[in-house]
């Protein structure tokens, strides 16, 4: 069974996650004029999602509406281990920030849309828009420091320092992986 282009549209932007996909991009890949565009955007109606349009991008959302029980599952999920991607991807961001959804996945050779989505949620990183980039920029938060018991970023173990300091903050990172019963 063939999908519908409001079906393949729907996938297009659940695969594209938060960065959305520009307008050009959807019209190539449809093969769709401008106002076919706008009409399925118009007619797209799903119980819990919708699509938005930010600037040159559309992306899919869940709807307001949808909001407290979203608050929920992030309360429940932050009692829940960390997966090794997410160990993976806050590491890279610890010692690389910024960097970008892209960046990470260079490095990692592999998506890490739901691994980064994971540390925003916890809260561990966050995401901020800069003027010279054309992606939002991830960087590590306060609790980031707080949970893995450092001052500053510049108090990350390094190469420089011995092997068993540099082990034993990774150790406390798997350790981070484990439910946090405090």
């Amino acid at each position: 069974m063939a999908l519908n282009d409001k079906g393949v549209l729907e996938a297009l932007l659940y695969t594209a996650g938060d960065e959305g996909l520009e307008e050009k991009q959807i019209l190539e890949i449809l093969e769709i004029d401008q106002n076919t565009l706008h009409t399925l955007i118009t007619e797209y109606d799903a119980s819990g999602l919708e699509i938005q349009h930010f600037g040159n991008n559309y992306v899919l959302t869940t709807k307001k509406d949808a909001s407290e029980y979203i608050e929920k599952l992030i309360e429940q999920k932050s009692k829940l281990k960390l997966s090794q991607a997410a160990m993976e991807a806050l590491s890279i961001i610890a010692y690389n920030q910024p960097l970008s959804r892209s960046d990470i996945e260079m490095i990692r050779g592999i998506n890490s849309d739901g691994a980064v989505k994971t540390l925003i949620a916890r809260g561990l990183i966050e995401a901020k828009d800069e003027q010279d980039s054309r992606s939002q920029q991830l960087y590590t938060t306060e609790l980031f420091l707080n949970v893995f018991g450092i001052e500053h970023l510049d108090d990350l173990p390094t190469t420089d320092e011995e092997d068993e300091e540099i082990e034993a903050f990774f150790s406390n990172l798997v350790n981070q992986k484990g439910d946090n019963n405090e």
